[in-house]
């Protein structure tokens, strides 16, 4: 679905309630408290009420929207489609996440917080708000999907920091270490790991390469010396040498991705946070695993609807990142 599509479909308040609320509950509303099905909708007035700049202090008048609130009968427990969801105290219009969603899934090299602002007409915080709980949506999507990958795989590490710059705080190659997995015209699966070492990746190989695969493609590196029981047949190409194809042997589809996730780093997002390192992978992972299907935009929805919220002090906070984050860990919200 692209973003004239989703205007259309979604141009209101309520087209918007009526999808979330068909996705969330298939078979009726049901109250979030006690699981009855006798729950009533109807929509509140728009309001106004003054509004204080914490900054200088002066107020404004404006306008509070009215909305589509549940109301159970059983117990008069009152909701919202969107509560207890990632969409969950979201001030936006639903209108514009839907566009946001819509931008996001079609970008194919990423689109950063000052783009979705200037094509929402929101503030930056509120875009770089928004764009981080769609990509835990496509996370959890990605952390959803443990099949292993079979066929003929490629595996390779890469390097996340862009070229030294004296300017800059840190070490020369002080730069954060990517690890990842491909099918050739399949998936591919990515983690952000504290470390790249033989341990790390001998576990993910043996995670997430099927022992039906047919073969295993790698460099020259040490890394991939002595694999796991699961790989049947292992080739490399020595790229010191400057090999780098032998017949069917190559780790191209794999260089293509991360020349793809590079791309977009350095000419969307042009620095990303080591913090939320994870949270771009997922969403470049998605975008990659998902390029076919015709519902793409619905696997998103989704899966905002079934995650949990993101509170914005969560996304702030001073947190080492753990090592070997992939996507979001559970359709729970866990990050």
């Amino acid at each position: 679905m692209n973003l004239i599509d989703a205007a259309k479909q979604f141009g209101t308040q309520e087209a918007c309630v009526n999808y979330l609320e068909a996705m969330r509950w298939p078979d009726g509303v049901m109250c979030l408290q006690c699981d009855s099905k006798k729950v009533t909708r109807y929509q509140t007035n728009d309001t106004q009420r003054m509004r204080k700049n914490p900054k200088t202090g002066k107020e404004r008048l404006v306008r509070v929207p009215g909305r589509f609130v549940y109301q159970c009968a059983e117990c008069g427990h009152q909701f919202s489609v969107t509560t207890g969801t990632i969409f969950h105290d979201t001030h936006l219009d639903l209108e514009k996440w839907f566009a946001a969603v819509a931008l996001m899934v079609n970008a194919k090299k990423g689109l950063s917080a000052l783009q979705l602002k200037r094509d929402l007409n929101v503030a930056y915080k509120t875009a770089w708000y928004l764009s981080m709980r769609i990509r835990k949506a496509m996370g959890l999507v990605e952390a959803a999907d443990s099949e292993p990958l079979a066929g003929t795989v490629e595996a390779d590490e890469t390097y996340m920091g862009g070229k030294y710059d004296a300017r800059r705080k840190r070490a020369r190659y002080d730069k954060e270490p990517v690890f990842g997995v491909v099918q050739r015209g399949g998936k591919v699966k990515t983690w952000h790991m504290d470390e790249v070492t033989r341990k790390n990746v001998m576990d993910k190989i043996e995670d997430s390469v099927s022992i039906e695969a047919a073969a295993l493609y790698t460099d020259e590196s040490a890394l991939y010396k002595r694999l796991p029981e699961n790989i049947q047949k292992h080739e490399i190409v020595n790229h010191s040498a400057h090999e780098w194809v032998r017949g069917d042997v190559h780790t191209g589809t794999i260089d293509g991705y991360w020349g793809l996730l590079k791309r977009g780093v350095i000419g969307s997002f042009h620095q990303i946070s080591i913090k939320h390192l994870h949270r771009y992978l997922s969403e470049f992972q998605f975008r990659w695993n998902n390029r076919k299907a015709q519902e793409i935009f619905a696997l998103v929805m989704a899966a905002l609807v079934i995650g949990s919220s993101l509170p914005y002090k969560e996304l702030i906070e001073s947190v080492d990142e753990e090592p070997n984050a992939g996507p979001e860990a559970s359709p729970d919200g866990a990050c």
